[in-house]
């Protein structure tokens, strides 16, 4: 179920930072997709922490 959670976090913050760039033309397209998988992996990370944070509360 975290995995789902995760990946659906990654998928849509990326989808959202590509798709900004996109619509206003910010920065190059390389620069652009970078930007898009480290926020997309970092949205990643906070989910994860936020069960594992959320289970030893438990």
């Amino acid at each position: 179920m975290i995995n789902a959670f995760r990946n659906i976090a990654m998928t849509l913050t990326f989808v959202v930072v590509a798709g900004s760039n996109i619509v206003w033309n910010l920065f190059d397209d390389y620069v652009a997709c970078g930007l898009a998988l480290v926020a997309s992996v970092t949205a990643g990370f906070c989910v994860e922490r936020t069960f594992i944070n959320r289970s030893h509360r438990e």
